[in-house]
């Protein structure tokens, strides 16, 4: 396998990284992004047992001076940017829409959509100088048109990152970029743990019932995206973890149950 540098947003946790570490127990190179400084030195931290091949930035996805100091610390440390993932995205207050604050509404907004889109701006404008490129936008709950109470503006975010990577592509046409979803179907992550606690009591049972047989261990979904995102050779490419078979029988666990 020819090794990567691999540029990951939101990789100080969940699922960013999970797929950190298995893309550096492979050997590829990792620049990572997380909220503070704090957040990505802690994160440095616990992979240095795995490799050294890792930096770090700090800084929201939703100011683009971070884009340009994620590229800058990755080429200076690396000399080039092969793959780039917009991960990076923030869950919703647990409430039904009308009574989410103005400010938790911009939030998950700023960044889930306007973080992404400035991403995918900056990864395309570096990859066009450098020559070559993939660009993977991390989707979520919604991405499918499913709905759920309480998940309104998380889900509206990330129905949008279909439409949006798909068209980009087709705008790229001619030009050696690839673009690519990834769906990671149900993550056991801080995110589903908050959506569980904060439940009514009568949600908490039904709440848990889901999330144990719908989702799965955030390493266990990185063990099986990685090699399919370092070998994607489509125009546009949609990587999913939970499809046909496995699926299906997880839907009928779930129904039987």
């Amino acid at each position: 396998m020819n090794k990567k540098i691999i540029l990951i947003t939101g990789s100080t946790r969940g699922i960013g990284f999970a797929l950190t570490t298995e893309f550096l127990k492979s050997g590829h190179k990792i620049i990572i992004n997380g909220r503070s400084e704090n957040s990505v030195n802690k994160a440095i931290g616990n992979l240095k047992g795995i490799s050294d091949n890792i930096v770090g930035v700090s800084g929201s996805i939703s100011e683009p001076e971070t884009f340009d100091r994620l590229i800058e610390k990755g080429v200076s440390r690396f000399g080039r940017i092969d793959i780039w993932i917009n991960n990076a995205g923030i869950p919703q207050e647990h409430k039904l829409f009308w009574e989410i604050t103005d400010t938790g509404i911009k939030e998950v907004l700023d960044t889930n959509i306007y973080g992404l889109l400035l991403g995918t701006k900056y990864a395309i404008n570096f990859f066009k100088k450098q020559g070559f490129g993939k660009v993977f936008n991390m989707q979520g709950f919604g991405s499918n048109g499913k709905t759920m109470n309480k998940l309104t503006v998380y889900g509206t975010s990330k129905r949008a990152v279909h439409y949006f990577t798909k068209s980009v592509s087709k705008e790229l046409k001619n030009i050696n970029i690839q673009m690519g979803t990834i769906n990671p179907g149900m993550v056991r992550t801080d995110f589903l743990n908050v959506a569980k606690n904060h439940a009514i009591k009568d949600e908490q049972a039904r709440y848990e019932k889901v999330f144990r047989i719908l989702a799965e261990d955030a390493d266990v979904v990185a063990e099986f995206l990685a090699p399919k995102i370092i070998f994607s050779n489509k125009d546009y490419d949609q990587i999913k973890f939970l499809s046909g078979l496995k699926l299906f029988t997880k839907i009928v666990k779930l129904i039987l149950s």
